[in-house]
């Protein structure tokens, strides 16, 4: 009689430790944090040119994009966002961010602004996200804006 008293009293404790542990690993974070991850912020294109610079040194690329938050929690929050620039054979020619991130509405508008040398490309593609402010995550999807040298868009 006492072995299975004892026996039943482990497999209670067991369960209970069982069931504990993955309340501990889906709990934390839980399904709806990862369901919305990458889908905070919805951007799309404002404006973009890609110029050479006064004085030849540098060309630049500028690309405004409005945003607008979908989840309530990152309103009012400090987020960054990165801009990548490649070449027209996809090679990762500079990566631009804001030093200290900035503070994200319900909507708006967030610049991004580099300098490449002039004997970079001449075709290029800046892809803007944003992200967490560590930038370890993505929090928008990413736009992608095409230019060549000279060229300016509007969205």
């Amino acid at each position: 009689m006492k072995n299975s008293f004892e026996l039943n009293r482990y497999y209670k404790i067991l369960i209970s430790l069982l069931i504990i542990s993955s309340l501990v690993i889906v709990g934390v974070k839980g399904p709806a944090a990862y369901a919305q991850q990458g889908k905070e912020i919805t951007i799309s294109l404002n404006s973009a040119y890609f110029t050479s610079l006064a004085g030849g040194g540098n060309h630049q690329v500028k690309v405004i994009t409005n945003y607008t938050v979908s989840s309530p929690s990152v309103i009012g929050q400090k987020i960054n966002a990165v801009m990548k620039i490649y070449s027209a054979n996809g090679t990762l020619l500079k990566t631009t961010s804001f030093p200290a991130g900035f503070t994200v509405n319900k909507t708006g508008t967030q610049q991004f602004l580099t300098n490449l040398p002039n004997s970079t490309s001449h075709n290029i593609t800046a892809v803007a996200t944003f992200t967490n402010l560590p930038k370890t995550l993505a929090m928008s999807n990413p736009l992608k804006v095409p230019l060549n040298l000279g060229q300016s868009l509007k969205g």
